[in-house]
């Protein structure tokens, strides 16, 4: 994430390649997109961004290769058709900076090439109150596309975007939620896996092992409990090493088929072996004071 002080708008920014998004916070931090698919998840910032790279204008449509949104080559134009029509009947509940929420739609009227003609394209557009959000957002996520098409859950999708949004809070490498407000920033249906034990097992392990065999940074989610009841979540973050980083670009270019496997042979927890909160904090202070400057 980024926030600059002399208000940098999103807007403003110049896409530099086809491989990163630049995502508002706008369109991470949403609520309402517990039914939406991996597809459909993944849709909204690959369809973010290739309006970014075209210039966000309001009611402008916006054109894109349907290619482009497939996570299987040549497959998946059903996926695809089906994640449009959910995006359009999905609504989104955004966050504004004066406290209030908004309910868009995020796409609206579309039109979509028959699945028989080459190189099909796909023409959209915005629902013109996002656009009026997103003219005045100064906070933003840095999504590495490559990676977000790897994955396998939607509920990697939404962690993974959410810590690239934070992971760019200057010297802030950890960020505690309550438990609500985590289960519906990951986007699961309400009243679905009621128990942490169940939601560890269902969503956060299998999305943070996804996240950190191929993402740029490795994420660690740490319960914390009120008497018996787990009641919040305490999320920390590190940036890899450049070992790291080369497998994970690796395993981000194996099959898809066989991955769970890998991955499952070299994560196996959550967190490391008796880490607590309170040795997250002190990672934390540690790497605050290294990277202070020194004052002779």
């Amino acid at each position: 994430m980024q926030k600059d002080t002399a208000k940098l708008l999103v807007l403003d920014l110049k896409p530099r390649n086809h491989n990163e998004a630049s995502k508002p916070a706008e369109l991470i931090q949403v609520s309402g997109h517990h039914e939406l698919t991996l597809n459909a998840r993944r849709a909204i910032t690959v369809l973010w961004h290739n309006a970014h790279m075209q210039g966000v204008t309001e009611g402008r449509d916006y054109t894109i290769e349907i290619d482009a949104l497939k996570a299987d080559g040549h497959k998946g134009y059903e996926r695809v058709e089906e994640a449009v029509t959910a995006l359009m009947r999905a609504i989104l509940t955004v966050r504004m900076p004066n406290g209030k929420t908004r309910r868009v739609q995020f796409l609206g009227g579309n039109d979509m090439d028959d699945p028989d003609r080459p190189a099909g394209v796909l023409t959209y557009s915005f629902d013109r109150r996002l656009v009026d959000i997103l003219k005045t957002s100064t906070i933003w996520g840095k999504i590495k596309l490559p990676v977000l098409m790897a994955f396998s859950s939607k509920y990697a999708v939404s962690l993974y975007e959410n810590v690239a949004q934070l992971t760019g809070l200057g010297l802030k490498q950890m960020h505690q939620f309550t438990l609500d407000e985590f289960r519906e920033m990951l986007g699961v249906m309400p009243g679905k896996y009621k128990t942490f034990g169940e939601l560890n097992k269902h969503v956060v392990k299998p999305a943070v092992d996804e996240i950190n065999a191929l993402a740029a940074f490795n994420v660690y989610v740490l319960p914390v409990k009120q008497g018996k009841r787990v009641a919040a979540v305490h999320i920390h973050w590190a940036t890899k090493d450049a070992d790291a980083l080369r497998e994970a670009f690796a395993e981000s270019e194996r099959p898809r088929i066989g991955r769970r496997a890998r991955i499952t042979g070299t994560v196996e927890a959550v967190l490391p072996p008796h880490t607590s909160v309170r040795r997250l904090e002190r990672t934390e202070r540690l790497a605050r004071k290294a990277r202070s400057p020194k004052i002779s």
